[in-house]
């Protein structure tokens, strides 16, 4: 038996300290409905895969590059309306 042994998130995290991924949820919102249904699929099969039912509640604050609070573009996800234009696209 063979085992792959890359790791695409360590990989894509690169050399960073970084130990979470957050994204807004109008980002997650605007991606192609198909990318939505895959992506919700994954997350669904984490708790089923992994031993992660007790993991603590999380809170997000935007920080500039200098760590400063910065009010969040992001923060009003306009109650699922609220869409993120594709590069290259005009809103």
């Amino acid at each position: 038996m063979t085992f792959d042994t890359s790791e695409p998130i360590h990989e894509w995290f690169e050399l960073s300290y970084c130990s979470y991924l957050v994204m807004p949820r109008s980002v997650l919102q605007s991606m192609p409905v198909e990318w939505q249904r895959q992506l919700v699929e994954l997350l669904e099969a984490v708790p089923e895969t992994l031993e992660v039912d007790d993991m603590p509640q999380y809170k997000c604050i935007a920080v500039d590059e200098r760590g400063k609070f910065v009010r969040d573009p992001f923060r009003a996800y306009e109650r699922g309306r609220r869409r993120i234009p594709a590069k290259g696209k005009s809103a």
